[in-house]
């Protein structure tokens, strides 16, 4: 199965499930995939892409200070 780049535009579209599914998918792609140089790279890719923005939507989420 080869993995595609996935874009920042491609994550915003995604609710919180799927953006949290598609991270652990990537994960397991990347595990599965150690000998597999050209996949091993493209789920690397994508799933900076993934993370990046659940990273962004963390930092949007206001904090209730105590």
């Amino acid at each position: 199965m080869t993995q595609k780049i996935i874009t920042r535009l491609q994550t915003e579209a995604f609710d919180d499930a799927a953006l949290h599914s598609k991270f652990a998918n990537l994960k397991e792609i990347l595990f599965r995939t150690q000998r597999e140089q050209g996949e091993r790279l493209q789920a690397l890719a994508a799933l900076e892409t993934v993370e990046a923005e659940l990273n962004r939507r963390t930092a949007r989420v206001p904090r209730i200070t105590p």
